[in-house]
């Protein structure tokens, strides 16, 4: 599963983020665009609270999830403006956004608070776990057949009990593994019939 950053250094981050760096919060609705790779401002993100998707457009128009976020994930620009296709972070329910300027987290505070080291220190281990995130989205890419890349997928986001929550559509799930959406459904059902997992309509239970 996903590691996180304990709950404490997230809550304190939250707590003090504006104390020290000018930032700017505002809320998106479903399928708002967030950020886009056009502006040339640098700039990070970090989700408060809600769910969006980085999304892909190429030349011949068609788009593909590149990974979904959600509360506490960040993301940025700085990783896609010299891409040649068009990325987007787009909300997939209400969704509240700190965006943080990133050349002013360069720079000592005002107040040269204490604050400001955990804050560099707390944004890089963010940004570690993200790139592990895109790592996660390499190995997938390599599968070789559906079957493998469904496991792959629900293996990283199951819980204890080795369940998997369908939060999202099956079709948003179906672009993120870069098959479509009967192929998904079909597969999921000749999973069920050998016994790799029992499926019910929001919940996907992993048996090995």
């Amino acid at each position: 599963m996903t590691k996180t950053l304990e709950e404490t250094r997230i809550i304190e981050f939250k707590k003090n983020l504006s104390n020290c760096v000018n930032v700017k919060r505002k809320t998106f609705y479903n399928k708002e665009t967030i950020l886009s790779c056009f502006p040339t401002k640098k700039t990070i993100g970090f989700i408060t609270y809600g769910k969006a998707n980085i999304v892909k457009t190429d030349s011949e128009g068609n788009i593909t999830i590149m990974r979904d976020l959600k509360e506490n994930d960040i993301f940025s620009n700085l990783f896609f403006q010299d891409s040649e296709d068009d990325i987007y972070i787009i909300s997939n329910e209400e969704t509240e956004v700190i965006f943080i300027d990133y050349y002013n987290i360069l720079k000592n505070c005002n107040i040269n608070c204490s604050f400001h080291n955990n804050l560099i220190i707390t944004l890089f281990d963010l940004l570690i776990l993200d790139n592990k995130q895109q790592n996660e989205k390499i190995e997938l890419l390599s599968k070789r057949s559906v079957e493998e890349k469904i496991l792959f997928f629900l293996k990283q986001r199951m819980n204890e009990k080795n369940i998997f929550k369908v939060t999202t559509s099956y079709k948003a799930i179906a672009e993120y593994l870069f098959v479509d959406r009967s192929n998904l459904m079909r597969e999921l059902k000749k999973m069920e019939e050998k016994g790799l997992i029992e499926k019910q309509e929001k919940t996907i239970k992993i048996n090995i």
